[in-house]
């Protein structure tokens, strides 16, 4: 049996110039740490010989398909296909927070999958070739919109600034944070479960139309992508980032139609009570916000929201690999 975890993400700074469509032309750069919540991915040999399908996969619902090729879920197909397995597998998914929260969850899912898939076979995968061949089927093979982080976070881990040049290629550099520093921010991170789980597709879509008339926006993106990672690295009191993440997620705004009035009342409601900033995670109109705030006002903040959820999380969580394997 192989085990396998990959964590979900916050996106702290660059959100969107993590886009081909943008960093093509200009680059691009987006900090974002990976958090203590993962997708979980189990296989195990399935002796088919003594049924009628060859295939047995768990997720929301299970399937017993003969071949990779009749796979419904398309992203498993997609694993399965460009891994090469085709029968004799057995494969469950399990994840700690719902799918449409803002949190990368569907890329974290493919990179588990194919870790798990990898060690099945007794193949080592390299992280960069793990984030590479994600994207690859994600954006792609699945022709899904959307940027190149989430896969990248869910492989490496930890807090980084990751940079995309015009030549496809990407640099993660992870952020020498002391376990001071650590934290120091997970105690001034709040995040709060808006309730509103959406399909970020459309949102990603508009995204990426309107690329070419944000082009100035989102190089000032990844401008405040860059200092916020020397801030974080430099010790610059944590209130000051949530400032500079109140400032991205102004630009953001006014991006697309990335946010909801129920949204925005919400945190300007979280800045009266105290966050020295914020966002809403992911590619907008629901999942989670996160506050920068001072420890002693994240009650205040919660009870000016008493509809949402608090959630509190780990930062620089382990990037994606095995976590039991054991053969038959």
């Amino acid at each position: 049996m192989i085990i396998t975890q990959a964590p979900v993400r916050i996106s702290f700074l660059g959100g969107g110039t993590d886009f081909p469509q943008h960093f093509e032309r200009y680059g691009g750069a987006v900090l974002a740490t990976a958090i203590d919540r993962f997708a979980y991915v189990t296989m195990q040999r399935f002796h088919h010989q003594f049924f009628d399908h060859r295939l047995r996969i768990s997720y929301r619902k299970t399937e017993t398909p003969a071949t990779a090729a009749e796979v419904t879920h398309p992203a498993i197909r997609a694993c399965l296909q460009k891994v090469g397995i085709n029968e004799g597998a057995e494969l469950h998914h399990m994840a700690d927070l719902p799918a449409r929260t803002g949190l990368g969850s569907s890329s974290t899912f493919v990179v588990a999958m194919l870790q798990a898939l990898y060690a099945y076979q007794g193949r080592f995968c390299p992280t960069e070739v793990l984030a590479r061949e994600a994207i690859d089927i994600e954006r792609n093979i699945l022709q899904e919109a959307g940027g190149y982080q989430d896969q990248i976070i869910a492989a490496y881990g930890g807090t980084a600034l990751v940079r995309f040049e015009r030549n496809k290629k990407f640099t993660v550099i992870q952020l020498p944070l002391t376990a001071a520093r650590i934290t120091e921010l997970q105690d001034h991170m709040l995040l709060m479960y808006t309730g509103i789980e959406r399909d970020s597709y459309s949102v990603l879509k508009r995204q990426v139309e309107r690329t070419a008339d944000n082009q100035t926006l989102l190089c000032q993106m990844s401008e405040l992508a860059e200092e916020g990672a020397r801030w974080l690295a430099e010790g610059v009191p944590i209130p000051h980032f949530g400032q500079l993440l109140h400032e991205s997620w102004m630009l953001k705004r006014s991006l697309s139609d990335i946010s909801l009035p129920e949204i925005d009342e919400a945190y300007e409601a979280g800045l009266k009570a105290g966050a020295a900033g914020g966002k809403l995670l992911g590619a907008g109109q629901g999942g989670f916000l996160l506050f920068i705030a001072k420890p002693e006002y994240h009650e205040t903040i919660q009870a000016a929201l008493p509809r949402m959820l608090p959630l509190r999380v780990g930062i620089n969580a382990p990037g994606s690999h095995v976590v039991f394997a054991q053969g038959d």
